[in-house]
């Protein structure tokens, strides 16, 4: 599918106010220790830092958005394992102490998918591999040497692997804009309800049926 940065943040725009309005009614604010509560609160998160990954992206800020996208994937992750039926009480752990259990538990949401049909959800890979670049890892510098050294010396190679990095980057976000909203809007045995109105998304429900249909092993 064709990627477009004006249409993806339309997308989160509207993600963003029928979240903030099930926070608003479905939630009793701060004091609101709930399940949904912290789902809510990091779809929200979620949210905010894939729209920053895509501005950086956009600027052509490989490094940035490496780091920004390993953080966006780590909200949604976390996001998807507080869905899960079961995850009450790590819910309330989260709540309660605000510096620890941010680490999403990544082979509970595997098993879920698996249980769902996806066979290979991959995600400990896609984890990793943004680890790998996020992080001070060799790897990393050495993507940084390419980042900084290409545009001031003119160098054809460095010019072509930035040109590809990026490409490959832009081509990766209908998948990551369809998990997105696949967690905001499914409702599914297993999953906590979230309740969102779709009529209210207009966008999300243009897109997902389309996507779907472009990447059916999706599903």
């Amino acid at each position: 599918m064709e990627f477009q940065y004006q249409k993806f943040a339309a997308l989160l725009d509207e993600a963003d106010t029928e979240l903030l309005r099930i926070l608003a009614t479905q939630c009793k604010g701060p004091s609101d220790y709930s399940q949904l509560s912290a789902v809510l609160f990091l779809l929200i998160r979620a949210s905010s830092l894939l729209r920053s990954a895509l501005v950086i992206l956009e600027g052509g800020r490989m490094d940035a958005y490496d780091a920004v996208k390993r953080a966006y994937w780590e909200s949604w992750a976390l996001a998807f394992e507080f869905r899960l039926e079961g995850s009450q009480p790590k819910t309330a752990r989260w709540h309660s102490d605000k510096n620890k259990n941010g680490i999403p538990d990544v082979k509970s949401i595997e098993d879920y998918m698996k249980s769902q049909g996806i066979s290979s959800p991959r995600l400990g890979s896609d984890y990793g591999g943004l680890s790998e670049a996020a992080h001070p890892t060799k790897l990393a510098a050495e993507n940084s040497v390419v980042v900084v050294v290409g545009p001031r010396s003119g160098d054809i190679l460095a010019g072509q692997s930035l040109a590809a990095a990026r490409e490959a980057f832009e081509g990766e976000q209908s998948m990551t804009m369809y998990r997105f909203l696949w967690l905001v809007i499914e409702e599914r045995e297993g999953l906590i309800a979230i309740g969102s109105d779709l009529n209210a998304m207009p966008g999300a429900q243009k897109f997902t049926p389309e996507f779907l249909a472009a990447y059916p092993d999706s599903k």
